[in-house]
């Protein structure tokens, strides 16, 4: 869910900078709902409690490219402004831990959000592994399929598939079973030259260990012609828990020629909908009930 359609949606006032907007609306502590505003240069959201241009800011959402994010967390963070962001922080391990102590010292909350955390079939799975439904969690099966396939340009300049694409699993099974990775193995392959050339892989493996045993692959490719394959199995000592794809409608034919079922979603946008609004509303609660992120 991009700054534009979000700007859409709310009717939004644009900016260019974080410090425009904040000059221009001001900053309050609030227990009031909000609308959303949003900054068309540098792409930025901003949340207030209603189209008067008189309102305070409550919190930001930044949809920018990921070089951007420094410059808009620290800035929102000397406000001590709540700020929303899907993954990633930002491009390397040590800057997102950068961006979190500057954020904890001023005061401001930095959500990143992983969007799979609050998609009711990943949640459902996830908390049947963690009460035990299905017993120690032997194995995992996950395949993450994108749909359509990006831009070359895209690819090159920061689509790496484990840079960019495999942070949502991997932060999701960490989640539902409770662990941590202990050891992993990767290997992956170009499908171009361009990309062979390079050194970026469009389809991949991981293999992971958990501390407390469990195994989990995790396939990739960055282009299904068939729609955005998504799909997650866990294995345990009493059970099995799985996440399934979702067809573009629920329909489905049966013949003599066999049984015919509609396309998978298109894409994240489709697939993920109702999960990117979650998102949202867990983020103003963060800032309406003080509720942990």
């Amino acid at each position: 869910m991009g700054a534009k359609t979000l700007a859409d949606k709310y009717s939004a006032v644009p900016f260019t900078s974080v410090h425009e907007a904040i000059d221009h609306f001001g900053v309050r502590e609030s227990q009031e709902y909000y609308e959303q505003v949003s900054g068309s240069g540098a792409s930025v959201l901003v949340a207030s409690n209603d189209n008067d241009s008189n309102t305070a800011i409550d919190g930001i959402v930044l949809c920018a490219p990921t070089f951007t994010h420094d410059e808009v967390i620290r800035e929102a963070a000397d406000y001590g402004l709540p700020i929303f962001v899907e993954k990633p922080v930002d491009e390397t391990a040590d800057k997102i831990e950068a961006l979190f102590d500057a954020c904890e010292k001023s005061g401001a909350r930095l959500c990143c959000g992983f969007q799979r955390r609050f998609d009711e079939s990943y949640a459902a799975v996830a908390e049947s592994v963690r009460q035990g439904k299905i017993g120690k969690p032997l194995s995992a099966n996950i395949f993450f399929a994108d749909h359509p396939c990006p831009p070359i340009e895209f690819l090159l300049t920061g689509g790496d598939i484990f840079m960019d694409l495999c942070a949502h699993d991997v932060d999701y099974i960490r989640y539902a079973l409770n662990d941590e990775v202990a050891s992993v193995y990767a290997t992956g392959s170009s499908s171009a030259t361009e990309l062979e050339e390079a050194g970026v892989y469009d389809n991949a493996t991981m293999i992971m260990t958990f501390r407390k045993g469990t195994v989990v692959t995790l396939t990739m490719s960055r282009s299904a012609n068939y729609g955005y394959d998504q799909r997650v199995e866990v294995f345990g000592t009493d059970g099995l828990t799985s996440v399934g794809n979702q067809h573009s409608n629920s329909s489905m034919l049966a013949t003599a020629n066999g049984f015919l079922q509609p396309k998978l979603k298109h894409s994240f946008p489709q697939r993920f909908n109702e999960a990117f609004h979650a998102e949202l509303d867990a983020f103003a609660d963060t800032i309406l009930f003080d509720k942990e992120w």
